[in-house]
C-alpha cells in the first residue's frame, strides 16, 4: 500500500504555500474591521431605558465627557443625544501611544419611545460619567385612576 505525504496547499493564483485557515481568519478580520466589541461602528454610548408609571428613564454612559460636549433634544416621542468624545494625551514629541481602545469623535444617538413625552418637564443630570434623563409621558398617555360612582 502506497503512503501519501501531505505537502500543504498552494495558493490558486500565486502558487505560494497557503494556509487556508489563516487566509479565512484574515478575511473575517477585514470584514469586521472598524467595528468595536459591542458590534456597533463608531462612537456610540451604551444606553439603558426603562419605563415607570409616569414616564421613562434613560441612562447613557459618557465617561470623561464635559457637559458642554453633550446636547439633548426631545421631539414628540424621540430623544436625541449628540456629543463629541475627546481624549487627549501629551503630544510633546516624547510620548508614544501604545494602545487606543476608547473611541473618539462625534456621535448622535436617537431613541424612539413608545408614546409622546411632555418635553417641558424633561430633566437631565450628569454624574460620574453617566447621563440620567427623566422623560415624563404626556398627560394624554399617562394612566389615571377613574373613580366609579355608586348609584
Amino acid at each position: 500500500m502506497a503512503q501519501l505525504r501531505w505537502t500543504g496547499l498552494t495558493h490558486p493564483r500565486s502558487g505560494e504555500a497557503w494556509d487556508a485557515f489563516e487566509s479565512l481568519r484574515r478575511g473575517v478580520d477585514q470584514l469586521f474591521a472598524g467595528y468595536d466589541v459591542r458590534g456597533s461602528q463608531g462612537v456610540h454610548p451604551f444606553v439603558n431605558l426603562y419605563e415607570s408609571a409616569d414616564g421613562f428613564v434613560l441612562t447613557a454612559e459618557l465617561p470623561g465627557m464635559k457637559l458642554e460636549d453633550i446636547e439633548l433634544a426631545v421631539q414628540a416621542n424621540r430623544l436625541s443625544i449628540r456629543g463629541e468624545r475627546k481624549i487627549s494625551y501629551p503630544d510633546d514629541g516624547r510620548t508614544n501611544l501604545h494602545r487606543r481602545e476608547r473611541q473618539v469623535g462625534q456621535f448622535r444617538r436617537a431613541v424612539e419611545l413608545p408614546v409622546a413625552i411632555d418635553s417641558e418637564k424633561v430633566e437631565a443630570s450628569y454624574r460620574n460619567g453617566v447621563l440620567l434623563v427623566k422623560l415624563p409621558k404626556s398627560a394624554a398617555h399617562r394612566a389615571r385612576r377613574i373613580e366609579v360612582q355608586a348609584q
